[in-house]
């Protein structure tokens, strides 16, 4: 790729460098998606990735955005009766919440297609599993990536009625949570797929639905209504309809002669048919046009997705797959893709991929047509667009920018002028994109608060407090089930843990007079304070460790003992960062303080008054 632009590096360091949400969005081809591979795979801090459809989330490695907070798919009002009836319905495990607990930056791509109202129900998940109410995602960064000039959120007219009065459009920037914390706005200006100056105006023109005479006549010069795709095999024919693009697919197939080969796709664990990448059960022939759908992993690499060439080769064994810039053929082998969920390690606290299932097929589908649903983050070289019948805004744009090249596009069809439409709302919110200068002076405010932020964290005992304020909560709802010595044992460690907050804030405020100076003040007083919280800390470690409950109802002992783990390895995280962050207490420092924490053997003693025997529970 080529160097990479200014703006691109600031948007690098406001992910990496700042706790700040960013909304990172440019035209098609300025490396949106380059930015999430790099962030997935330099950043230290604690990541997840969600998307709208299951296809979006598993392109961007991630998951889907109702997977991840198991969000009901009826529309959240966002009123406080709406949030305790969402908070009543979720269904959350152990496992899940205790990743939205760790969680310290979430990507969401894809951003254009969101609705509003989801990005709300998110933030309530959030402040809710994260004790922190009042805190906007409960003080998780969010990266939101993708172009509203693109495919927007699909607002079904029935959700919309009742939604209206609550939300000024669908878009995500209408969010209640937006208004609260509106993320930097950068757009990445550098385009990497076209590089026709007349094409990329015209695009441009488009997008911003701001034709001129000039862009009317680029576009009627490549219409060709009479074109036969039979008769250049070479080009992928996009449409607005999967009625359409299969009726194509289906023809040509009929066009060739020779055996028809099928193969099935292997299916391994958990992986749901709504996400499954192309056909299980694939039916080609000598001569289909086929399109990867894959990124080949091998250098040098052979194909990516998007890429399109014709079979040459089949038979049960294999397939060879003939591009058109290539002089040799492509064996295609099987690619693997993964359903993966978030999981926490239990000995280190950090969050992990878990892996579901797999779906392991060869990496093509039949291409002589498309849908410009399906084209979205591809590039092709020859493209045939029909968008007579765009639907929504922002199709006629997806499906005239996959193309590199003006000369390579054709289009079948006049591109109405009503289906340039670009909301009125998504060029308003547009005109928020700061200038460069602007967004270096933000950018450097931001490091110099994330900062001072990564200390003060290290004495925050806000979390630790919810948690114990949960387990008290727990205790009184099953009193009947529990003795008076564990009631008591459950307050008297919430009124320790919350005396423990307040102390940790009287620390934060001094961190903040402090921080501006660099005489080694600051280093002495984290110094002083490593050993104050570290007896306070060990106490209340070795207080969630005795417990002298007796519970007579199985699940509520075992959610006892889970809230109590919770608390112990918050506490002895809390511990392992207040004694070690006066050695190091840059960002750099703190992230590789708390990579090598690890959790210290815990054994919870109880009574279980049915066999009379203690019990321990271990982890």
């Amino acid at each position: 790729m080529e160097s990479l632009s200014p703006v691109y590096e600031i948007a690098e360091a406001f992910g990496e460098n700042t706790s700040r949400a960013l909304f990172l969005t440019g035209k098609a081809g300025t490396g949106k998606t380059t930015f999430l591979k790099n962030l997935r795979r330099h950043t230290r801090k604690q990541m997840a990735v969600v998307a709208p459809t299951g296809v979006a989330a598993i392109n961007a490695g991630g998951v889907t955005i109702h997977s991840f907070f198991q969000l009901p798919f009826t529309p959240f009002v966002p009123t406080e009766a709406g949030r305790r009836n969402l908070i009543g319905k979720l269904k959350m495990t152990n496992v899940k919440r205790k990743v939205l607990q760790q969680l310290e930056v979430l990507v969401v791509d894809e951003i254009s297609m969101v609705r509003a109202y989801l990005l709300d129900a998110m933030d309530t998940v959030l402040r809710h599993y994260r004790f922190r109410p009042n805190e906007p995602f409960g003080g998780v960064q969010v990266i939101y990536i993708g172009d509203l000039y693109q495919l927007p959120p699909v607002a079904v007219r029935e959700e919309w009625d009742l939604l209206k009065e609550y939300y000024r459009s669908p878009f995500f920037f209408d969010s209640r949570v937006i208004e609260q914390q509106p993320p930097v706005y950068i757009e990445l200006d550098k385009i990497f797929r076209q590089s026709n100056a007349h094409y990329v105006r015209l695009l441009n023109e488009v997008r911003n639905d701001q034709l001129t005479d000039e862009g009317i006549e680029l576009l009627r010069s490549r219409y060709i209504p009479d074109f036969k795709l039979s008769e250049h095999p070479d080009h992928i024919f996009l449409t607005t309809h999967n009625a359409n693009a299969n009726r194509i697919n289906l023809e040509e197939m009929k066009r060739l002669k020779g055996r028809t080969y099928r193969f099935e796709a292997d299916i391994d664990g958990d992986f749901p048919e709504k996400i499954y990448p192309n056909d299980p059960i694939l039916e080609l022939k000598k001569g289909a046009r086929v399109m990867f759908i894959a990124n080949d992993n091998h250098q040098p690499r052979l194909y990516f997705n998007g890429k399109i060439g014709t079979i040459c080769e089949i038979n049960k064994r294999h397939v060879k797959v003939l591009c058109d810039e290539d002089d040799e053929p492509i064996e295609v082998g099987h690619e693997v893709w993964e359903n993966n969920r978030y999981t926490v390690n239990r000995s280190t606290g950090q969050i992990e991929e878990q892996l579901l299932g797999t779906y392991t097929q060869l990496p093509l589908r039949l291409a002589w047509a498309i849908t410009i649903h399906k084209s979205q983050g591809l590039t092709f070289d020859k493209a045939v667009v029909d968008a007579e019948w765009a639907f929504s805004s922002g199709q006629v744009y997806v499906a005239l920018s996959r193309c590199r090249t003006l000369e390579g596009l054709v289009l079948t069809s006049s591109i109405r002028r009503e289906s340039l439409c670009v909301s009125p709302s998504v060029v308003q919110y547009s005109r928020q994109k700061p200038t460069l200068s602007v967004l270096k002076e933000r950018l450097q405010q931001a490091r110099r608060d994330y900062d001072e932020q990564i200390v003060r964290q290290v004495f925050d005992f806000k979390f630790a407090d919810g948690v114990s304020g949960q387990l008290l909560a727990h205790i009184n709802r099953h009193s009947d089930v529990i003795n008076e010595e564990g009631i008591t044992h459950a307050t008297n460690l919430r009124r320790r843990v919350a005396q423990l907050y307040k102390t940790g804030i009287t620390f934060q405020m001094q961190i903040h007079e402090l921080f501006p100076l660099d005489d080694g003040q600051l280093q002495k007083r984290l110094e002083a304070a490593g050993d104050y919280f570290d007896t306070e800390l060990k106490e209340l470690m070795n207080e969630c460790s005795h417990s002298p409950a007796e519970i007579s109802d199985g699940d509520t002992a075992e959610e006892y003992k889970d809230i109590l783990k919770t608390l112990f390895r918050e506490l002895a995280l809390k511990r392992h960062l207040t004694t070690g962050i006066h050695k190091d207490f840059t960002s750099e420092g703190y992230y590789a303080l708390r990579d090598r924490f690890r959790l210290p053997f815990f054994m919870l003693i109880t009574v279980d008054i049915f066999n009379d025997k203690d019990e321990e529970s271990k982890r």
